[in-house]
């Protein structure tokens, strides 16, 4: 049994005796792991993880289910509804390509295995599935060379010419032929053939006697490829009755240009294309700038095929693909020596630095490269740069004795290192990554550019032998989209004051709505070095009170104003708290960047309510007059303490006895969950939530830890519970009519486990304590392809009405002559919504585009209903959706989501910082049950359980 082998059993096993411990599974818990999808059932063995974690999530919805009250809800959508009438009809343009089906064809599906004995009792399979970029496109490319090859040489099989075959460059292959048409049913379905890797051609095969080849068919039916088909069986209200394998299928078909082309293209999963030389594919040279450290952008595309209504409207399914424009920071292939030098950019001669050590450990750690000094080429993968130079870090030979790397080099391979020696002098970072971001954001002219340049090099066209052999064709203009623009939303004071003026949909606050009630002790503090630019004089500048007083906060001047250096201030915040103070402001370093996590911990341990800011910022306040800034500053503060500076005129009582709840969750960092939970440490997921318990148009919240790896909230019942006894708590004791919830998270292929499994547990919640509550569950989602742009500059709303496919020319040759213009000057305006057309025939959806784009191009949430109690028609939740963005209160502007959700998730934020400062010292170890040991955390550490804030929004 080779090494791999041994993991996989090792990994059965585990499995085996994991089911083993609930040996005592109701008939109804073997009953859901029978629903297990049937990729996880027949999973190969070194994917048992798959399947273990599904068990996993299956049986802790078990065990909430357990209870006789909670049934598990078929997956249905609710009914869909016609679209909106509200606001103004006006045509954008979207990245939206229709596919017609022309021809009928079956196809059949096949596993593709390839391996490779490469050393005495070693095996390498070259489809088994990888996560690193390196190694998914070296594994892809040379699974692409080895069944192209067979394909060529052993025709008889594969019959290429009369074939159509679709590959996915690792282990699925479907073909137009059946392969083993000769064979009964009853016959072994499979063929292996062993391949010379001399005969291939390529490098890497040149030493591998014997590749075999295994092409086996798989129990799925074939299936049915035409037009009807495709457009009867993508999209249903329910969700089993949904075949994914033409929207598998259709994937596919649209990557054959890039995966057979490997030396042209690097395709990724969720279908990233990139391409190898892009200005030979038609992209610009300024579409490949240098950003340092050895790293250059490189433009692409994603591509998802989706299944949209089209210009017919209601009723209608037709299958698009979605293409969408990208820049992405891309590593250089070139030496070591030669990106550590665009790194630090100072002379290695002299040695690596500590500070020079750091950062080039922060840009090469993870990185695969070659080393070919032993005679042959070797993969190695970069783990960091010893703290040692080559001279001096030393290790031990074989023979017991031990060298420095320098003297093994000499002796062993006779090779002198440069550069062995390194000295510890600190070292500045440069700006690397900010411009990154800068040439990430790309405006909607070139985005454009970009996606018509991709869909072209990509071959998703006329051009794909694939897609002609399979009779698909694709439109080679994007779908003009009719939508409506929205009245701007009317802020004001109170319900019976006039409007606050707006300009482009901006607004400037003065007196707020209702000032917060000044606390009667607080304190003012600078925080930094002895080097820090910051004097008391300055401070006491900083702490003058005029602005709040001005915006109706009686605010007294503070008590204690004083520059703290940063290793006293916990033991001044302590004396703050013993002196009953009520709300500390502090300025800190830039420098520092260890302190904010504990201002926050001391802010839920103590109940003091603690603003943190930039020490750069109150400079700019002090030295360049920022008036904006302080006003900024200044509506935070009211906020925090539990004032409302504005509210947005509620003309349709939309709110009335509505109770809205925001959830946003903050997962683990990916490769630090499995580090941590591998050696028995919990690292939970940290679910936020917000609600309007007090008021209509404010909203506070807390968090609650949950078990990471479940695309449902097992807490989501208790989240309910609270949020409607705080509404009560505030309404004299009477419950809501609604409950709207905003539920962030939700790819579209967890919708049925959130309608199954979440929603009914949000009504337990609700059921708990109140009677005849009505429930409507929004998914939100930011997750997406779809891109839309104004149609024309100067004149949007006045275009043809059609809906027909036309050509984009003339649009982005608009676009880029007025290039000079701002981002929120070329894009789509807020109030802009979508509800039919691009959205899914079978789900009560829409798009909303309800934010100014400062920079790039506009990302327009999607909104998924997945329960509506109420029968609410589309627009009344459109237009209360994008009311519930003009609530941030901190600055004048609309925010891309509604403000329950932004709130949300930000206080999921603050309880991951919460939960990392608390375990820093003293991780929580994993020790029976685990959600009982979150709950015990959260209790140790949210708001609820450690102060007072459950009526104000202590996380603005």
């Amino acid at each position: 049994m080779d090494h791999h082998q041994q993991g996989s059993t090792r990994s059965n096993h585990r499995m085996r005796q994991e089911v083993k411990e609930h040996g005592k599974m109701t008939g109804r818990r073997l009953k859901l792991a029978r629903k297990l999808p049937t990729r996880h059932r027949r999973c190969p063995p070194h994917h048992y993880r798959c399947l273990l974690s599904q068990l996993r999530l299956v049986l802790c919805h078990h065990r909430q289910f357990q209870q006789p009250q909670i049934m598990e809800s078929p997956k249905i959508y609710p009914s869909t509804q016609p679209p909106g009438t509200y606001g103004k009809e006006i045509v954008v343009q979207s990245n939206v390509f229709g596919i017609d089906v022309e021809n009928e064809i079956e196809l059949f599906q096949y596993s593709v295995c390839i391996r490779a004995d490469v050393a005495l009792n070693k095996e390498v399979v070259f489809t088994k599935k990888g996560k690193e970029d390196f190694v998914v496109l070296d594994r892809h490319e040379k699974c692409c060379t080895v069944l192209y090859y067979a394909s060529e040489t052993h025709d008889d099989f594969f019959q290429s010419e009369m074939n159509c075959l679709i590959y996915d460059g690792q282990s699925m292959l479907y073909s137009s032929i059946d392969l083993f048409y000769n064979r009964l049913n009853t016959e072994n379905k499979s063929r292996t053939f062993q391949i010379d890797g001399v005969e291939i051609g390529h490098k890497d095969f040149q030493k591998l006697p014997c590749i075999k080849l295994e092409i086996s068919a798989t129990k799925n039916p074939s299936v049915k490829f035409n037009r009807k088909n495709v457009g009867k069986r993508s999209a249903d209200q329910n969700m089993l009755a949904v075949n994914t394998a033409y929207r598998n299928i259709l994937e596919l078909a649209l990557n054959q240009s890039c995966v057979q082309d490997y030396h042209r293209c690097a395709v990724f999963e969720h279908g990233k294309f990139f391409f190898i030389r892009p200005t030979e594919e038609g992209f610009l040279s300024r579409d490949c700038v240098d950003v340092g450290d050895g790293k250059r952008m490189m433009p692409g595309i994603k591509k998802t095929v989706q299944f949209v209504e089209g210009p017919c409207g209601r009723g209608e399914c037709n299958p698009a693909v979605v293409i969408d424009g990208m820049k992405v920071a891309f590593h250089k292939e070139q030496p070591i020596i030669e990106k550590l030098q665009e790194v630090v950019t100072s002379d290695f001669s002299k040695g690596l630095k500590e500070g020079e050590r750091e950062r080039c450990v922060g840009v090469i750690k993870g990185l695969d490269c070659y080393s070919n000094y032993i005679g042959r080429l070797r993969h190695l993968k970069i783990e960091g740069i010893h703290h040692e130079g080559a001279s001096k870090a030393r290790f031990q030979l074989k023979d017991g004795n031990s060298s420095t790397v320098a003297e093994y080099f000499q002796s062993r391979w006779n090779i002198t290192l440069k550069y062995p020696d390194r000295v510890k002098i600190s070292q500045q970072t440069s700006a690397q990554s900010q411009r990154t971001t800068k040439e990430s954001a790309v405006p909607p002219d070139v985005r454009q550019r970009i996606i018509m340049t991709g869909k072209a090099a990509a071959k998703i066209s006329g051009d794909s032998a694939v897609l002609n052999k399979l009779g698909v064709q694709i439109c080679e203009a994007p779908l003009l989209v009719r939508a409506r623009q929205f009245p701007p939303v009317k802020i004001a004071l109170n319900p019976t004051s006039s409007a606050i003026p707006q300009k482009e949909n901006k607004w400037r606050i003065g007196q707020y709505s209702r000032p917060a009630v000044a606390p009667k002790i607080w304190a003012m503090y600078a925080v930094g070095t002895p080097s820090s630019r910051f004097s008391q004089p300055q401070l006491a500048n900083f702490a003058s009170v005029k602005v709040a007083q001005q915006k109706g906060i009686q605010l007294d001047p503070p008590k204690d104003c004083q520059c703290v250096l940063a290793t006293e201030i916990e033991s001044q915040l302590a004396a703050a708290h013993k002196a009953s103070c009520e709300f500390v402001f502090i300025i800190t370093d830039d420098a520092i960047t260890n302190l904010h996590q504990k201002y926050k911990m001391i802010e839920s341990l103590q109940s003091i309510v603690i603003q943190d800011m930039k020490m750069t910022k109150a400079l700019s306040v002090i030295d360049s007059g920022k008036r904006l800034t302080l006003e900024n500053v200044i509506n935070k503060t009211n906020v925090k303490l539990g004032g409302s500076n504005y509210i947005f005129t509620d003309t349709k009582k939309y709110l009335d006895r509505v109770l809205v709840i925001g959830i946003g969750i903050s997962q683990p960092p990916p490769v630090t969950k499995f580090i941590v939970e591998g050696k028995g440490f919990l690292s939970p997921q940290i679910i936020g939530f917000s609600y309007n318990g007090k008021q209509k148009q404010e909203f506070a919240g807390d968090f609650v830890l949950c078990p990471a790896g479940q695309d449902t909230l097992s807490s989501i019942e208790d989240i309910m519970k609270e949020s409607i006894l705080g509404y009560k708590k505030c309404h004299d004791g009477t419950d809501p009519e609604t409950v709207i919830v905003y539920r962030s998270g939700v790819s579209e292929g967890n919708h049925g486990n959130v309608i199954a499994y979440e929603i009914p547990l949000a009504r337990a919640g609700i059921n708990e304590v109140s009677k005849s509550v009505k429930l409507v569950y929004i998914a939100v989602s930011k997750d997406h392809t779809y891109r839309f742009f104004r149609n024309d500059l100067d004149t949007i709303g006045q275009f043809s009405s059609s809906g027909t496919q036309v050509s984009a020319s003339s649009s982005r040759t608009s676009l880029s002559s007025q290039s000079q213009l701002k981002p929120c000057d070329i894009n789509i305006p807020p109030g802009i919504s979508i509800d039919h057309m691009v959205t899914n025939p079978a789900i009560k959806q829409f798009f909303l585009n309800s934010h100014i784009a400062l920079q790039g191009s506009a990302k327009t949430p999607l909104y998924s209903i997945l329960a509506d109690d109420t029968l609410a028609s589309l627009e009344s939740l459109e237009e209360l959706t994008y009311n519930l963005c003009h609530l941030h209160q901190i600055v004048g502007l609309p925010t891309s989501i509604p403000t329950p959700l932004y709130v949300a998730a930000e206080y999921a934020k603050r309880g991951r910082n919460l939960w990392n400062e608390a375990n820093l010292k003293n991780p929580l170890i994993r020790s029976g049950s685990e959600r009982e040991q979150l709950r015990a955390a959260t209790h140790s550490i949210n708001y609820k359980h450690t102060g007072d804030f459950s009526d104000r929004r202590v996380n603005a």
